[in-house]
């Protein structure tokens, strides 16, 4: 079986905004599970997301660049630093202009093996949470 979770989401944005909001740590805070990010977007370049959940519990995941084109793509691997089998996701993030706004691909490849049906369980619960708070994150930036 395919582990890959798959969203896709217009948006009523151009592709800059929707850049912005996914590349921006303040903004990703205000949907990503409260998580800023940090990279400098090249090819090879280390992403970092930090935060807290619930305000209580420090999250912080690594991974890697792979491919970033301003306000087109945005594809990068994550590592699962706890977990024994040393598992990781690639997240791509196709951005497309469509009917006047954007249109938003997500694909989460939460890879195989041990554990793998229950990552993929999580990411589409999560992809779903994420997607709506970005929606609204760039509702808000089109309306300030």
């Amino acid at each position: 079986m395919e582990y890959v979770v798959r969203r896709s989401l217009w948006l009523n944005a151009q592709p800059d905004v929707v850049w912005e909001v996914l590349t921006d740590p303040e903004k990703t805070k205000r949907y990503f599970f409260n998580c800023r990010v940090f990279s400098d977007w090249k090819p090879g370049s280390s992403i970092v997301w930090k935060g807290r959940i619930l305000l209580f519990k420090k999250i912080e995941l690594h991974g890697e660049i792979i491919d970033a084109q301003p306000e087109k793509l945005l594809k990068y691997k994550l590592f699962n630093q706890q977990d024994p089998n040393g598992s990781s996701s690639v997240v791509t993030d196709v951005l497309q202009p469509e009917n006047g706004g954007t249109l938003l691909t997500i694909s989460d490849d939460v890879g195989q093996g041990p554990g793998a049906e229950e990552r993929y369980e999580r990411s589409m619960k999560g992809w779903d949470r994420v997607l709506k708070g970005l929606k609204k994150v760039i509702t808000d930036e089109i309306y300030r």
